[in-house]
């Protein structure tokens, strides 16, 4: 075991010590191993290992590093992989029953390129059945549990992720976010996450759409998820790139931060329950957070918004996402939407994504022109405003809801705003605000607490501006302080 206990250091750090050599890859596998096997019985959080191939990778990392030969931006580090993605030498199920026994035969594009940094990948995460719920649990792993209360979600789909970060399981994470799938989890569980701007992260070898399919899908990006606004720019540049590039080859070059100092950021803020539900309390550790930014300076606009009308971008947003979840469905899965819509009112969530699910390609077609002028609207926005800080959910982390798993299920359910029960597919408005236009959002914390439960924030910037929100996230860390774990919840 190191000499230094590196539980919950970024993986900044253990890149530095690892190089420093006050600590070998194969220590530092060796104890976030040990910490899966004591916390893992009760969070559930990774459903996988690969202990064998790991540790001839790590051993292979400190021959190389002993020769001078370590340097990969990854080198050495250990981490896990959300369990969508293709990573030779574990399954690769989504937490589909039918894909149980399924084990790829190549990485995903992303995943190999991870390798090719040189991380040490030794276990898979968590997520719900499909990747298609903000509550990770499925029939093949069961439920994960947030360890900052047990009796709340994780979030999802990247919800073993974000708990194994929380946990201090692992250092980093690669999810995926086409319903807010990165920065839920995060918000949830206290970590950092990043939405990529669309396009720029392969996602071949992603599931779904299912094994063996190569169509890059609208909406969908893979991302970094970490305890640190640094350590996701760290795996981000490591990922980028579409899969024309191939796994060894040169990335994208995206624009630098339009800033350097955070006085320098021109912040606009939204953060009322005027167009998507927001519960008082939540609201109220946002508004702590925006005090934060203005005794540092920060000149805050919280009324300035986009040229949408926030109602139709959401319904845009919806018919996007339930055409393409619908295309992938299988036929019994996607039956069963389409009668729960049947006879329920037009303005219903069974309704409207039963009629999505169904929709013409011309209708399609429709979403698509409808969808530029949004991207056009936002591209305008960020003209006078280099970032927007908005909730990512609702509320913070809720009880767990798992008596029914099929996506019907989703319509029934119910989450509470101010005391209120409201629908549970609300979770997808502020998401969706961000998605629907192929924006890239930093998921960060704003360091408060609601109810004992940590409360997040998404920095969202324009198309291709990630590292300005990775910029304004690293100097909030800079300036405000880092990731806190849940002391006293975890060992």
């Amino acid at each position: 075991m190191p000499e230094i206990d590196m539980t919950y250091s970024t993986a900044r750090a253990m890149k530095e010590a690892l190089a420093a050599r006050k600590v070998s890859a194969l220590e530092l596998l060796d104890l976030h191993l040990a910490r899966v096997k004591a916390l893992n019985p009760v969070y559930n959080a990774v459903v996988a290992l690969d202990e064998e191939g790991a540790r001839e990778r790590a051993r292979a990392a400190d021959e190389a590093s002993a020769r001078g030969h370590g340097n990969g931006p990854l080198h050495g580090i250990p981490m896990t992989i959300k369990d969508s993605f293709a990573a030779v030498g574990m399954a690769a199920t989504c937490g589909i029953e039918e894909l149980r026994n399924y084990r790829p035969a190549q990485d995903a594009v992303a995943v190999g390129r991870i390798r090719g940094a040189g991380a040490v990948i030794f276990g898979k995460t968590n997520l719900p059945a499909g990747a298609a719920d903000h509550q990770s649990f499925n029939a093949l792993f069961g439920l994960t549990l947030n360890p900052w209360n047990v009796e709340r979600t994780v979030g999802g789909s990247s919800g073993g992720s974000a708990a194994a970060l929380a946990a201090g399981l692992t250092p980093l994470e690669l999810g995926s976010d086409i319903g807010g799938s990165i920065r839920v989890p995060a918000h949830f569980c206290g970590v950092y996450g990043h939405k990529s701007s669309h396009g720029l992260v392969s996602v071949e070898g992603h599931i779904p759409p299912p094994p063996g399919h190569f169509a890059e899908p609208e909406l969908g990006v893979a991302g970094p998820l970490a305890r640190s606004a640094a350590d996701l720019e760290l795996l981000l540049d490591v990922v980028l790139g579409p899969p024309a590039f191939g796994p060894g080859a040169a990335g994208i070059q995206l624009p630098p931060p339009r800033h350097h100092e955070l006085g320098a950021f021109r912040v606009a803020v939204w953060n009322d329950d005027e167009a998507y539900p927001l519960d008082s309390s939540y609201a109220a550790a946002i508004e702590a957070f925006v005090s934060d930014l203005r005794r540092l300076g920060v000149h805050v606009d919280t009324v300035a918004r986009p040229a949408i009308d926030p109602a139709e971008s959401y319904a845009v947003y919806l018919q996007t996402l339930f055409a393409i979840i619908g295309a992938g469905l299988p036929p019994p899965a996607r039956e069963a939407v389409i009668e729960a819509g049947k006879g329920a009112p037009a303005d219903s969530y069974a309704r409207r994504i039963s009629d999505a699910v169904q929709q013409t390609l011309p209708q399609y077609f429709d979403l698509a022109e409808q969808r530029q002028k949004l991207f056009r609207a936002w591209r305008n926005f960020f003209v006078g405003h280099d970032v927007l800080l908005c909730p990512i959910t609702p509320t913070v982390a809720f009880p767990h809801d798992t008596a029914r798993a099929d996506m019907a299920a989703q319509f029934e359910r119910r989450i509470i705003v101010d005391g209120v029960p409201i629908p549970y597919m609300d979770n997808l408005t502020w998401p969706g605000l961000v998605t629907v236009a192929n924006l890239p959002a930093t998921a960060v914390p704003t360091r408060r607490l609601v109810g004992g439960l940590p409360a997040g924030i998404q920095i969202v910037g324009p198309y291709l501006g990630d590292r300005t929100t990775l910029k304004f996230a690293q100097l909030l860390d800079e300036r405000l302080g880092g990731f806190v774990p849940p002391i006293g919840r975890t060992a």
